[in-house]
């Protein structure tokens, strides 16, 4: 495996003191050989993070390419592996059992970052519409997270993984999680375009000193900007598609 490792510039420090690299390669949508060749050619390149989830439905794909890494002298602590917690599950025995079929399928004994997928992990709702409709929804959210969160606190402690974080949960759902957390996520993965109004992909700390939340943005080159005349000439002259 080529490429070089990274360096102060071209990584973020979580709140756990692990470093995890700016960038990374997202697996939605990757499947079969196509999936292997991907992250086999991204570790080459210099790829150090993959990020992953069960409900992609690659990780044998992705767990193919790393096992090619790894016999070609690829060591696992230069890796950053990502993977998220399936929707469907919420109590404890299928929290543990769902990272366990994802470090199966990867071929590792470990996960550097392991996240609940989707607010509705924890919580009836519709996953496009984050907001609360009733005080009674609002109280189901919370009743169904806290033991989601308990499971995924048992897996730091259990080594399984070494950090856990959200994804895709707005303010709101965050504040709620605070309430009772005993391991504040280390990372909410938000899907965003790059030039998204308001957005930063830098840590914040609140008022009240809580530890930073790293944010991360998933499928950051996608969207509207990809059609930008500016974009797509500098990819004709070069030959290349609007997103490389």
């Amino acid at each position: 495996m080529k490429g070089k490792g990274a360096t102060a510039k071209n990584y973020f420090v979580l709140n756990t003191g692990a470093k995890i690299p700016a960038v990374g390669l997202a697996t939605w949508q990757h499947g079969g050989d196509l999936c292997a060749e991907a992250v086999a050619t991204a570790l080459t390149a210099g790829y150090r993070h993959i990020d992953c989830a069960h409900l992609y439905g690659n990780e044998v794909e992705v767990g193919k390419a790393l096992a090619e890494a790894f016999e070609s002298g690829a060591k696992r602590e230069d890796l950053f592996l990502t993977s998220k917690l399936y929707c469907a599950t919420n109590s404890h025995k299928r929290v543990e059992n769902s990272v366990r079929v994802s470090l199966k399928s990867l071929g590792v004994s470990y996960l550097d970052l392991y996240l609940v997928h989707w607010p509705e992990c924890s919580a009836l709702g519709d996953a496009t519409d984050p907001s609360w409709k009733s005080a009674s929804e609002y109280r189901q959210f919370s009743q169904r997270l806290k033991p989601t969160w308990e499971s995924m606190e048992g897996l730091v402690q259990m080594g399984l993984v070494r950090a856990i974080g959200v994804s895709n949960f707005n303010i709101q759902q965050i504040s709620e999680l605070l309430q009772f957390a005993k391991i504040v996520p280390a990372v909410n993965q938000v899907t965003t375009a790059l030039l998204s109004p308001g957005l930063s992909d830098s840590g914040s700390e609140d008022e009240a000193g809580t530890p930073r939340i790293t944010f991360r943005r998933s499928r950051s080159v996608h969207g509207p900007m990809m059609k930008l005349s500016v974009v797509v000439d500098i990819a004709e002259r070069h030959n290349k598609t609007p997103e490389q």
